[in-house]
């Protein structure tokens, strides 16, 4: 059974090179619609090119694609 510790610990290792990847503005540990842990990919792009080169799974963890847009820094106020 996949955990949150073993997710997030794969995040950790995998967030630096996914984040440089075009058309990634987010890595996340979560879970998916059957409450399965996996890598959610947050993508402020739809391009067909960039999605293809994404990966569909890291290390034994599925990758879920989720179209959310920049993400943008709120001022606290």
């Amino acid at each position: 059974m996949r955990t949150e510790e073993e997710a997030r610990e794969i995040k950790r290792r995998h967030s630096p090179i996914l984040l440089r990847e075009p058309g990634v503005c987010g890595v996340g540990a979560e879970k998916d619609e059957r409450g399965e842990y996996c890598i959610a990919l947050h993508l402020d792009t739809d391009d067909a090119e960039v999605l293809e080169r994404l990966p569909t799974e890291i290390e034994g963890y599925p990758v879920k694609l989720i179209h959310s847009g920049p993400f943008r820094k709120l001022s606290a106020g």
